[in-house]
């Protein structure tokens, strides 16, 4: 089998547009800056000196450690996010071709499938790991069995490895 895995979005994708828009604003700031420098006209106060001024003359406070330990651990988390692997999104079908297949839909297959069996009334499928949990309803006998079978026999054909759990609910009347 071909073909990379389907993977979810990273976070990094999230985190980016956050700094993104965060430096957009100080584009802003300093578009704002440079304007007031170079217009004779406009007398308003600047945004910037005031902030230049302050850290330019800043001495020893007690919340500056906190605050750089805080500043490092925010750089760690940064890093994680960057490196942090993307999570599967797809199981992979047994074919010729690079095939993948999502969970919602193995279940709706699942559900399908449970439901062509004569007798079955409802399915439902709930997939966790590598086991689906198949609960059908029916009025005839004892229909797990039946379910589990057809159920296998969809499984192994996509090669999808899973271990199903067949629950049998009896029909209200």
């Amino acid at each position: 089998m071909s073909g990379r895995a389907p993977r979810a979005n990273p976070w990094a994708r999230h985190v980016a547009i956050l700094i993104g828009v965060a430096l957009c604003g100080v584009a802003v700031v300093c578009g704002r800056e440079i304007w007031l420098r170079n217009s004779t006209s406009i007398d308003w106060d600047t945004w910037v000196e005031p902030v230049t001024m302050t850290i330019g003359n800043a001495t020893f406070q007690p919340w500056m450690l906190p605050a750089g330990a805080a500043a490092v651990l925010l750089g760690l988390f940064l890093v994680w996010v960057a490196v942090r692997p993307r999570s599967l999104t797809h199981r992979a079908v047994r074919s010729e071709a690079s095939l993948w297949i999502r969970p919602v839909d193995i279940s709706r297959l699942l559900s399908a499938t449970a439901r062509r069996v004569p007798g079955v009334a409802t399915a439902r499928t709930h997939l966790s790991g590598s086991t689906a949990h198949v609960t059908v309803t029916g009025h005839e006998g004892d229909l797990a069995p039946l379910v589990d079978n057809a159920l296998s026999h969809t499984t192994t054909a996509l090669g999808l490895g899973l271990t199903v759990r067949v629950r049998q609910v009896e029909a209200a009347e």
